[in-house]
């Protein structure tokens, strides 16, 4: 046995203590204590019950929170989601008629207004979803059948612009109608429904849709591919008119209110970005439109402020005969039983094509003859055209979605250059279109943040956004050159079938080319026209043509790549045509064009071209009608050099332009050495004709500003004015009567002159001003084609004191055009104090309407003085420009890429960057800030790659002029 065995054991048989080791000594020291043990348990168990407690409640708060928060979180998403993706209205719910009355208090800024919409609806539904904005809609209710159907709810959904009326279910193929009462503000904008100031100071009103802005005057369903026919009826002060689509019906008087109600015949149907409601105390002229058997004869109405009819009749001449241009071209009659065109004091666009009541900027309308330019009347005549050749292409018939908007813009675009060219030969339009329209947007459509002509798009800011270059002038160009390969009168004859065949109806690209099909199969039975064109609409960008002589004489290979600005650049997005395209290539040599089509398909790696015998030189793109660039080796550009040299009669004026915007823009893209583009601008010197002295124009203000800053630009200067000199010698400062094309000429050498400061262009220039300025006689007046220049030149070294004097000049003003002038020619002096004031001034509407206010913003800015001025301005001002404009506003997006177009450093690029950081909503704007950026890093780029070689050359180019 072991000495322990007699002792009182505290382990287990595994080792570890027992659980009662320490039980004897504390029920020992309880028996000895119970009060004190009592006490002890009892505050124990009311500490563990309140921790409980607490506990659990918290565990219950927040769970209760959470699910709250859940609750509302899910609702938001919900509406959220419901926002985001229904900005398009269902189909199954379609407006056959609207039945509608407004009334603006022109005092008060305000209008009520009532709409009953006939609704066709196609299958079972618990919402009808139309849109409206700005509106407060007060009364609501629904019938079929003359009864009232039940409203459980409305709802505006804020972001996507629809007012919703939640019904108990509805069955389909039944007839409703919507019974809505709504008021509205006049001073919210000049878009929608609005106030406009007159210049007696009274106020009329007018609208202004397109193409999302209906909503803003009554509820409706604003899709184009919704038409209606609509009923109208205004009410308007006694000595007030009122206009609309239509033909007015009747007049009822009300005695209470001292007002009429003009009420409008039925219309045809129509989508809402066609209606249109002005009143006004204005004045109007007429012409009788001759349809020479297409449909019936009509009035064209003009309608001016009373002070203002002597202006109206250059802009009723263009309208009559371009309409009766179009009548006879499309072979439709015009549907309506007048046409009325109206200029309003404030308007946001240049013009719209409101459907029977076209409504225009007064710049885009108004004509003295006593003060207006060659370029003015061309201008106005161009928008005329535009507007009217909508009335069948865009109006009759119309495009499903904004999609397709290009079927729209594109067409007009190039329709009121086939008009013009028609009816004033003089003018060379055809040839105008290349500096007009082409030039410019092949420099848009050559970047990465270009986009295809057709482009799907869904929010208000995306559809306002793409009213751009590529919708109208790409569009214009592209339909230029298929009317090239197709033949005139087979693309005429195709767009009078597509017409006559959809009337009233709403249309895809697809159904125009379908329309096309059969004529261009006569001539090309084995090619799909819709495959062609696919590879221009549904792909930015275009080709480069690169051509080389062939191993056989008298061949040349043809090769096709994408051009790019940048040619280095890295593009993410995709096309299925890989970026190649079907093209229908035109050439010329020695002997004169060629008629037949050499067809590069996109999928072929080559093409060839072989001349004939005798033929010793070959220019691609007659005319510059195909929509692609063209380059070709060192030796074949000397050949082309040398024959502008020779004043080749083969190369007409618009082949010239062709290989001056051509050749520059290979040397910005390393294609072409800029060496060999310098040397084709030599040729100048003896070139004659406007088009090609425009298009010379653009590229020496694109070196001009490249070149700001750097030594170069005064070898720049000189070498301009070599250029310049021998037609400068031949031009008048005095009045004379030219024809248009030769005043545009003799406006377009003088103005060159003294821009690059020919000594004796600046003098004279400076003197015509000053004269002007100090005795403002009718003896001192300046010619009307030479007065934009010589303001702007004059002004260039103007003193505080002589500008304060044509601000008061300004402000005196009555003439439009003449307005224009003066507020470029305000924002050109060199002193950055002068523009500041200018700046600040112009931000007061009694100075500056708020639809010139952009416009004067962007000349301030285009100042290398004013810059920077305006750059921190609009960057500190960013929050009040939008409140002011909106972030819808497609002017105010352009304005940040026309206030950077310059910039060329990497620390301008950063401050953008910065910008566009510190306020990320970019609304309408957003493809505006990405091109903005682009061409900056283009424009470093530029600096870096080529100012060494340009400054080279226009050194030895300067230096030869002295020997």
């Amino acid at each position: 046995m072991s000495s322990s065995a007699s002792s009182t054991s505290l382990l287990n048989d595994t080792g570890e203590r027992r659980p009662g080791w320490m039980t004897i000594p504390i029920i020992r020291w309880l028996c000895n204590n119970k009060l004190l043990a009592f006490f002890g348990v009892a505050t124990f168990c009311f500490l563990v019950s309140t921790i409980a407690l607490s506990t659990q409640n918290k565990a219950l708060k927040k769970s209760v929170t959470s699910d709250m928060q859940k609750t509302v979180q899910q609702t938001l998403d919900q509406d959220k989601s419901i926002e985001s993706n229904r900005y398009r209205l269902p189909e199954h719910v379609r407006p056959t008629h609207y039945n509608l009355k407004l009334n603006p208090d022109l005092n008060k800024k305000v209008f009520e207004g009532e709409v009953q919409i006939a609704l066709n609806i196609s299958q079972p539904v618990k919402a009808i979803n139309l849109h409206a904005k700005d509106l407060d809609i007060q009364n609501v209710y629904v019938k079929s059948n003359n009864q009232n159907v039940p409203v459980v709810s409305t709802k505006l959904l804020l972001s996507s612009e629809i007012f919703q009326v939640n019904l108990q279910e509805v069955t389909d193929n039944a007839k409703y109608e919507l019974h809505l009462k709504f008021t509205g503000k006049l001073d919210n904008g000049i878009v929608g429904f609005y106030a406009s100031t007159m210049r007696t100071g009274d106020t009329m009103v007018a609208s202004k849709f397109q193409p999302t802005y209906a909503r803003q005057a009554f509820p409706c369903f604003d899709e184009p591919d919704f038409k209606a026919t609509y009923d109208i009826t205004l009410v308007k002060p006694l000595n007030y008119i009122a206009l609309s689509n239509m033909n007015e019906l009747s007049k009822t008087l009300d005695p209470a209110s001292n007002t009429e109600s003009v009420t409008f015949a039925t219309s045809v149907p129509m989508s809402t970005y066609l209606a249109c409601f002005v009143v006004c105390n204005f004045e109007s002229k007429e012409n009788e439109i001759l349809a020479n058997g297409i449909g019936n004869n009509f009035k064209l109405r003009s309608f001016a402020q009373k002070d203002q009819m002597h202006k109206i009749d250059f802009a009723q001449d263009i309208g009559k005969r371009a309409t009766e241009f179009y009548i006879k071209y499309y072979e439709v009659p015009f549907p309506l039983p007048k046409l009325d065109m109206i200029a309003i004091p404030d308007y946001v666009s240049g013009a719209t094509e409101h459907w029977g009541l076209i409504t225009y900027r007064e710049t885009s309308f108004l004509i003295d003859e006593d003060t207006a330019s060659s370029k003015n009347k061309i201008s106005v005549a161009n928008t005329v055209a535009h507007e009217l050749a909508h009335m069948w292409f865009g109006n009759l018939v119309t495009m499903k979605w904004w999609d397709e908007v290009w079927l729209n813009e594109g067409f007009a675009s190039y329709m009121q250059v086939k008009s013009l060219n028609a009816i004033e030969p003089s003018w060379t339009m055809l040839d105008q279109f290349l500096t007009r329209t082409l030039h410019s947007v092949l420099v848009t459509d050559a970047k990465l943040s270009s986009h295809p002509i057709v482009q799907t798009v869904e929010t208000p800011d995306q559809i306002t956004a793409i009213f751009d270059a590529i919708s109208y002038n790409k569009g214009a160009s592209v339909l230029r050159m298929l009317e090239g390969f197709i033949g005139e009168e087979n693309f005429r004859r195709g767009v009078s079938d597509y017409l006559k065949k959809y009337e009233f109806g709403n249309t895809v690209t697809q159904d125009l080319l379908s329309s096309m099909e059969p004529y261009f199969k006569k001539n090309y039975p084995d090619l799909s026209l819709k495959y062609i064109m696919d590879t221009w609409t549904r792909q930015m960008g275009y080709p480069l043509l690169s051509v080389k002589p062939g191993e056989q004489t008298n061949t040349y290979i043809v090769t096709q790549s994408r051009y790019l600005i940048n040619p280095q650049a890295v593009d993410n997005e995709t096309s299925e045509f890989r970026y190649r395209w079907y093209i229908p290539i035109t050439y010329k040599t020695n002997k004169g064009s060629k008629d037949a089509i050499v067809w590069f398909p996109n999928n072929q790696d080559s093409a060839t071209i072989t001349l004939d015998e005798g033929e010793t030189w070959l220019k691609i793109n007659n005319n510059q009608v195909g929509y692609y660039r063209v380059d070709y080796t060192a030796d074949m550009w000397r050949n082309l050099i040398q024959e502008l040299k020779n004043r080749s009669e083969q190369l007409t004026i618009s082949d010239r332009s062709h290989l001056l915007n051509d050749i520059f823009a290979l040397a910005e893209s390393e294609y072409v050495p800029y060496a060999v583009a310098l040397d084709l601008s030599t040729y100048l010197n003896v070139e004659s004709d406007f088009v090609p002295w425009e298009t010379a124009t653009s590229i020496l203000a694109t070196l001009s500003e490249r070149l700001s800053n750097t030594p170069a630009h005064d070898n720049l200067e000189k070498y301009i004015q070599s250029l310049v000199k021998p037609l400068y010698e031949k031009q008048t400062w005095e009045k004379t009567n030219l024809g248009v094309i030769v005043g545009l000429l003799r406006a377009r050498i003088l103005s060159l002159a003294a821009t690059y400061r020919l000594p004796e262009a600046e003098e004279k220039v400076r003197s015509l001003f000053l004269t002007w300025l100090n005795s403002r006689s009718d003896q001192a007046l300046i010619e009307t084609d030479l007065r934009d220049f010589v303001y702007y030149r004059g002004m260039k070294s103007a003193t505080q004191e002589e500008w304060d004097k044509l601000w008061q000049i300004y402000l005196k003003e009555e003439d439009v055009q003449e307005q224009a002038k003066l507020r470029s020619a305000l924002a050109a002096p060199r002193d950055a104090n002068i523009l500041k004031r200018f700046l600040d001034l112009a931000w007061d509407e009694n100075n500056i309407r708020s639809q010139d206010y952009l416009n004067v913003v962007s000349y301030i800015s285009s100042n290398p003085n004013g810059t920077e001025l305006v750059w921190d301005n609009v960057r500190t001002n960013w929050p009040k420009l939008v409140d002011r404009f909106t972030l819808n506003s497609r002017y105010l997006g352009s304005l940040i890429p026309d206030i950077t177009e310059t910039f060329n450093t990497e620390q301008r690029l950063k401050e953008m960057e910065q910008f566009f950081a510190q306020y990320p909503e970019a609304g309408a704007g957003e493809s505006a800030r990405t091109r903005a950026l682009e061409t900056v890093r283009n424009n470093i780029k530029w600096s870096a790659t080529h100012l060494n070689d340009v400054s080279t050359w226009l050194q030895e180019a300067v230096n030869n002029q002295k020997h």
